[in-house]
Formats: C-alpha cells, structure tokens, sequence
C-alpha cells in the first residue's frame, strides 16, 4: 500500500509558509494540512464546541500535538503528498516550546523543508496583521527565535534519519524543487 510523503513545511509565525504554499500550488498538486486547523478540529470534535484560532497557542502544547496527531490521522490522505504547515517552536505568553521529534515521527514525516525570512520583515507582517494574538517580540527576538526554529528543526530530521532544507522565503521555484525532492 502507498503511503503519502508526508513534508513538514515549518517556520515562525508571519514568515509566509502560507502564502509559499498558495503559490506553490499552482505547479504542484498536494494535499495542505495546517497544524493549527487540524488541531482545532480535533479539540472541538472532542468538546463539540467551537474555540478560537488564537486560544490553541495558550492551551497545553503537549495536549495541542496529542490533537495534532490524532487529527492528521482521521484528515490526511492515504497516498500523495501531503504538505503539513507548522511550527517546530510555538511561541506561547511564557516564552518558546519546542516541539518534540517524536511528533513529527508519529505524523510520518519524510523531510523538513524550512522557511525563513528576515526578522525585520517577520515583524513587519506581524505588525500588519492585528487579527491575529501573537505574543509582540522585537526583531532581535524574532531573530533567535528563527535560528532557535531551525536548530530544532535540524535536531527532528537528525532524529527522523529525514532531509532538511532551509530557505530563505523569496522564490517559489526552489521553494517547489524542496518539496518534490525525494526523500
């Protein structure tokens, strides 16, 4: 039985996995599965009741990727590949967590490709963006926290025996190439 080829696309908040992925999709056919989103469903699957986007980032993270797993299980496709924006570092009102390796192991994840962005420009999207509650961090904090994202990244593919690539979010084409790389 084939099994899909399961790619952690991750990053800090407002580095532009999304808007990456939109772009992406017009050359290349996947399955994109938001971390958050799939948590959320999961948790008021099991509350029947609906919680605010925001509310998942002060919920207890361990809890949040028990959800994850299980709602990647009941979601994501059999076959193909399937595109799993999230985050390797959450940043929470008391400071990072970091997500652990097994997590991505239990979600079958083949290769990290990472998205990175200046911090000027992170900060600058953020600031732009008053819907969403994030905690506020300077550019210099937005900066250890990226290099802070990466290295827990790398320490999940070195767990996982999985690739890495780390990108600076400008270019859709290498953007594209890292997600078809076989593993």
């Amino acid at each position: 039985m084939n099994r899909p080829q399961v790619v952690a696309v991750v990053g800090l908040s407002g580095v532009g996995k999304s808007t990456a992925l939109e772009a992406a999709h017009a050359s290349l056919a996947f399955e994109h599965l938001q971390a958050s989103a799939l948590i959320k469903a999961e948790r008021e699957r099991w509350r029947q009741a609906k919680i605010d986007h925001d509310a998942l980032r002060e919920a207890n993270i361990n809890d949040n990727q028990a959800l994850l797993v299980g709602g990647f299980r009941h979601t994501a496709p059999k076959a193909g590949l399937v595109i799993l924006d999230g985050h390797t570092v959450i940043d929470t009102p008391d400071g990072l967590v970091e997500i652990e390796p097994k997590v991505f192991r239990m979600l079958g994840v083949s290769r990290f490709v990472v998205l990175t962005e200046e911090p000027e420009e992170i900060y600058r999207r953020r600031s732009a963006d008053p819907g969403r509650k994030r905690p506020m961090r300077s550019v210099d904090e937005l900066r250890q926290q990226q290099e802070r994202s990466i290295l827990v990244a790398h320490r999940a593919a070195l767990d996982l025996r999985v690739p890495l690539v780390v990108l600076v979010c400008q270019g859709v084409q290498d953007f594209v190439e890292a997600l078809q790389r076989e593993p």
